[in-house]
């Protein structure tokens, strides 16, 4: 079973991708890899866990 402060981790870094989505795409298609680089480290997909919700 994980530590309760990182399921609140994790939580927070999924709010984190959500609230970035959108401008990450737009930066992607644009090929503007400066202004993708000084957003969160955690607005990333990839660092989020796939995490048991039961436990």
């Amino acid at each position: 079973m994980a530590k309760k402060s990182k399921v609140v981790r994790e939580k927070q870094r999924q709010a984190t991708v959500a609230k970035h989505a959108e401008l990450r795409r737009e930066l992607k298609e644009k090929g503007d890899y400066e202004a993708l680089q000084k957003l969160p480290r955690n607005a990333s997909p990839t660092r989020l866990k796939n995490r048991c919700e039961l436990t």
